[in-house]
């Protein structure tokens, strides 16, 4: 008969697989959405080439920011595991997706996984 800790174990591992179904669920969901806005945008090499020097763009509490954001976490919870003020998240936030050249959470994490982003249209 498995222990206590063990049952706990078994839960907390199908958590985190049914989290990271979700997770997996809502990337595909950005980026079909993100396609929808800009269908004529190319997802090849070089857009992702131009992810990772946006990456290599961020400071080092940027990319701590940055790697807490694409796993989901709030504002609050970053601002928690990095011992840092809530503010200062949001201020990292925003010089994050000005370098990413894009205007929100949800854009960014689409951009690291992959999804092309859609650049401003211009007024006709």
């Amino acid at each position: 008969m498995p222990d206590e800790a063990e049952c706990c174990c078994q839960e907390i591992a199908c958590s985190l697989r049914a989290l990271i179904r979700d997770v997996d669920e809502i990337v595909r969901l950005l980026q079909i959405l993100v396609q929808e806005r800009q269908p004529d945008v190319d997802s090849s090499a070089p857009e992702q080439n131009s992810v990772d020097d946006r990456i290599e763009s961020l400071t080092d509490r940027e990319s701590e920011v940055f790697h807490l954001l694409v796993t989901g976490m709030s504002n609050r919870q970053i601002s928690r595991r990095l011992g840092i003020a809530e503010r200062t998240v949001k201020n990292n936030l925003h010089s994050i997706y000005r370098k990413f050249g894009v205007s929100g959470r949800a854009e960014a994490i689409a951009q690291y996984f992959g999804a092309p982003t859609p650049h401003p249209r211009s007024s006709s």
